[in-house]
């Protein structure tokens, strides 16, 4: 039987938290470190990373679909957002994690930045 480090590569649906607000999303993280994800109102692409046994990081960048106006809690439209998150694999099927959010506008401005939590389930 052969034994291997655990790592989240897979299909992951999950919740994130931010500003009292709570968005779905879809993640997969491919096993060459790169990741995409989508949500109603975005997609994206990044790259995560293990930074122990039961540990790792992910890094996002998110456009907001054009057919969507995201306005940010200050009032600023915002084009895309960018997410780091350090996450703890609970078990094989699930993993919890906190970090930054940051909002940018279409002129690539920081308007916005805010904690983010989140918590996914294994799909593949």
């Amino acid at each position: 039987m052969s034994v291997s480090a655990p790592t989240p590569t897979g299909q992951w649906t999950g919740t994130v938290t931010h500003d009292g607000e709570t968005d779905d999303y879809t993640v997969t993280f491919h096993p060459d470190g790169s990741l995409d994800v989508t949500t109603e109102k975005s997609t994206g692409a990044g790259s995560w990373m293990p930074t122990g046994d039961e540990t790792f990081e992910f890094y996002i960048r998110e456009d907001f679909n054009p057919d969507h106006t995201q306005i940010s809690p200050n009032g600023h439209r915002a084009a895309y957002i960018k997410i780091d998150i350090a996450a703890r694999r609970e078990g094989g099927s699930a993993f919890t994690g906190t970090g930054k959010a940051v909002v940018h506008s279409a002129e690539d401005v920081v308007i916005y930045a805010t904690d983010a939590a989140t918590e996914a389930r294994r799909v593949s």
